[in-house]
């Protein structure tokens, strides 16, 4: 398979806010309805992996640098504004249609989709499209990483689980390095996860009770050192690593070794993130351990840049549990930093005692969102958990967490002569509570017999906040060797990893409850291009 030169293309980055469900202290929109303080435009891009397409299997796959712009988002208008569409093309000097598009245009087809939002007033909660099992996102369950089966991530599998939190205690190394046995325990671990296609939220950990000892502080280094390979080679399963090692339960507190203090926790953290590859991220019991450890909390202007700021996420495992969690927020606007900060790193824990009215539906909903949460206990606090059942917010908790994407619009242009470039637009809305927390490409598919696939290398999904629809216009090279035929077109999300890009269960299947079809791991929607020689 051959892949055409990258060429330029162009991406329209149209922010249009909709309005989310629950009031999470945001400000008001004209129409009454509420929009997260922290969903701005976004002016900075990153470039995303690349990902190929083996699902069909297309004769090419170009990978193209793309030009952003936004615009104040506006919630009564869709409308883009930019250069003619009919203009020149800016390649090749031609009369040719182009980014952005009018869909007046007579040679545009259109598609319009009308998905069920929470953001919109409806409640899909308990339709199919709430049903769909996406990856890195949701309620999780629990394993042991060092003693895992196949029949226990299946059971989890089973109930509509994508990510397990995994434990790693590890009281007989105290005083020891690693060995071979736990070494390989816990590759066996990740290797289960990756088989039954999910993800695992790890935590190392040396005590499992308030009165059991941690580890010192050179021999906790020694072992990241050791654990870093493994990092390395397992971080396509891993959705975040929890900090973990300090303390009772590896919760940063309670350390007999004199751990829960600044300097210990930041060398801990340092060597964590360099044990991990630059796209993964660890995640702190409380957000002033990231504070005094790098600063922030971040903006849209640092978020995704790579620095440890960026790539420090957050733990809270008493949600809801008292007017600080349980400790969880101890320090002077600490509670203001966790949720500027959640916008733009993953967030994840769960529920430890009854408090109402904090911990029933109202305030654990618009507290979910105004956090920004991705991934959250299934079996603590079952008290916590059973109220929700019994008060009807449990089914759309579970749909909300993390994204929930859906695609409003698709627009493009009926046919092309091979060798031509031609201008596609989809209109794509997060309905969760988290924008994806990890790079994932976004890539558009044309299939007939033969076929061919664009890449958008630089929006970034981890830009898409909860509450705002984008606009993404992308021209796209047909190739030269395309063969005459009616092209269906699809979208697919897949991990970038090479282990896991051919993965179904890995990719993003979208929200859309009619319009769309789910197969062999991308989003075909009911609309085809025609390729001419």
């Amino acid at each position: 398979m051959t892949s055409p030169t990258p060429r330029p293309l162009t991406l329209l980055l149209l922010g249009t806010l909709v309005a989310p469900a629950c009031n999470g202290g945001g400000t008001a929109t004209t129409d009454g309805a509420t929009t997260d303080p922290t969903a701005g435009t976004t002016t900075d891009s990153t470039t995303a992996p690349t990902s190929s397409i083996t699902t069909p299997d297309p004769t090419s796959s170009t990978t193209s640098s793309t030009t952003t712009s936004t615009t104040t988002p506006d919630p009564t208008s869709t409308t883009s504004t930019g250069p003619d569409p009919t203009g020149p093309d800016t390649d090749t000097g031609s009369e040719a249609l182009a980014c952005p598009i009018d869909a007046n245009t007579p040679s545009i087809a259109s598609i319009s989709l009308t998905p069920a939002l929470f953001g919109a007033g409806d409640d899909p909660s308990s339709s199919p499209a709430c049903a769909i099992v996406n990856p890195e996102r949701g309620f999780h369950g629990y394993v042991d990483l060092r003693d895992l089966d196949e029949g226990t991530l299946m059971g989890q599998a089973a109930a509509g689980r994508s990510v397990v939190y995994g434990q790693v205690l590890l009281p007989e190394y105290r005083d020891k390095p690693l060995d071979a046995l736990v070494l390989d325990e816990v590759a066996a671990g990740f290797d289960l996860v990756r088989g039954a296609g999910m993800k695992v939220v790890p935590r190392f950990h040396y005590s499992d009770a308030m009165n059991e000892p941690d580890a010192e502080l050179e021999r906790i280094l020694g072992h990241i050192e050791q654990l870093a390979p493994l990092l390395q080679e397992h971080a396509d399963v891993i959705l975040t690593l929890q900090a973990g090692f300090i303390g009772a339960w590896g919760e940063w507190h309670a350390s007999q070794n004199g751990l829960d203090a600044p300097g210990p926790r930041k060398e801990i953290l340092d060597a964590l993130l360099a044990a991990l590859p630059a796209d993964r991220t660890v995640s702190v019991r409380r957000p002033s351990f990231k504070e005094e450890a790098y600063g922030g909390p971040l903006t849209a202007d640092s978020a995704h840049d790579g620095s440890a700021l960026s790539r420090v996420g957050h733990v809270n495992d008493c949600f809801l549990a008292s007017d600080d969690d349980f400790g969880t927020y101890q320090e002077p606007g600490e509670k203001d930093y966790a949720i500027t900060d959640s916008a733009f790193v993953p967030v994840g824990g769960e529920t430890c005692a009854v408090n109402p009215p904090r911990s029933e539906c109202p305030a654990a909903l618009a507290e979910l969102a105004l956090h920004h949460w991705t991934h959250l206990n299934s079996a603590y606090h079952p008290d916590v958990l059973d109220s929700w059942q019994a008060d009807g917010c449990y089914d759309e908790i579970a749909c909300r967490l993390g994204y929930r994407l859906a695609v409003l619009a698709l627009h493009w242009t009926e046919s092309a002569v091979a060798g031509e470039t031609v201008p596609v637009s989809l209109e794509l809305v997060n309905d969760g509570f988290a924008a994806p927390v990890n790079p994932r490409p976004l890539v558009l598919v044309f299939q007939d017999a033969a076929g061919f696939s664009e890449t958008v290398a630089e929006f970034d999904l981890r830009t898409l906040v909860p509450g705002q629809a984008v606009s993404l216009c992308v021209d796209v090279k047909v190739p030269a060797n395309a063969p005459p035929g009616s092209y269906r077109i699809g979208l697919q999300l897949a991990d970038p990893a090479p282990t896991l890009a051919d993965d179904p269960r890995q990719a993003i299947r979208l929200a859309n409850d009619t319009g769309v079809e789910w197969l062999d791991g991308i989003n075909w929607f009911d609309a085809t291009l025609s390729v001419q020689q």
